[in-house]
């Protein structure tokens, strides 16, 4: 019979990748900036550090960067990190009532209710990512795209997303197959619900609304009516200017009697 993977055994695997990571570093003689320089991915320094912790495993790009900027053989990290990985994933699925509910398709959400619950089961489908996991997935060139504590917020129910950071949580998570446009226009539908439920009075809130182009349509022809096309209200004339002068210019006026 084969043997089971239980949680020690995964941490062990993650362990020794990260003391493996931890070696190459000491040998190189390099801290965790100078790594950060020499990696064409552009990883921060904190994801190189959070890598060789070991109480998670890193991803396959951030290991390789690692590796390479401390010389090491990408073939065993590769190896390494496989098994480690695996393991991770194996683990994940046998938590139970750990899957949670289907990612549900972008056309079919309309507010943001809808979005909260399809993010929540995108990171769950991901292998139940953590939020520091989520941002290293979205580091470029030493700027998080995903930061932890806005994604906190965002989960928790705690505020909306903004688009681009729908986008990219989408693409971290890796488990939608719909479009980058789906998940955009699902994410205006979300926002233009939830300006009209709070009864936002700004102008693009009103334009996000349910029947906000033809609302703006009958203001405008409401204002033509009151005023007319000739009447409408001339803005005052700028300080320190009097009157317009007359076409043809300002007539000359002749001196007074008497002055030379």
């Amino acid at each position: 019979m084969g043997r089971t993977l239980s949680a020690p055994a995964e941490a062990d695997l993650a362990v020794e990748l990260a003391q493996w990571l931890r070696s190459l570093r000491r040998q190189a003689g390099l801290t965790y900036q100078q790594m950060a320089h020499k990696t064409q991915a552009g990883f921060a320094p904190a994801t190189l550090w959070r890598a060789a912790r070991g109480t998670t495993v890193a991803r396959w790009p951030v290991v390789e960067a690692f590796a390479t900027a401390c010389g090491g053989d990408l073939e065993q990290a590769r190896r390494m990190w496989a098994v480690a990985a695996e393991q991770r994933r194996s683990l994940r699925s046998a938590v139970p009532g750990d899957r949670g509910e289907p990612v549900l398709r972008p056309e079919f959400i309309h507010n943001p209710a809808q979005l909260l619950q399809s993010m929540r089961a995108m990171q769950i489908e991901a292998g139940g990512l953590s939020l520091r996991e989520l941002e290293d997935r979205a580091t470029s060139h030493g700027v998080t795209l995903l930061p932890h504590s806005t994604v906190g917020a965002v989960l928790r129910g705690e505020r909306m997303p903004s688009r681009m950071l729908l986008i990219h949580f989408v693409q971290a998570c890796g488990v939608s197959r719909a479009p980058t446009g789906a998940w955009e226009d699902a994410w205006a539908r979300a926002d233009a619900y939830r300006r009209w439920a709070t009864g936002s009075n700004s102008r693009s809130a009103h334009r996000g609304a349910p029947g906000a182009q033809h609302d703006d349509h009958q203001h405008m022809r409401a204002r033509l009516n009151r005023h007319g096309q000739g009447d409408c209200p001339r803005p005052p004339p700028r300080a320190g200017r009097g009157p317009r002068p007359p076409p043809g210019g300002v007539p000359r006026q002749r001196p007074a009697a008497g002055i030379n």
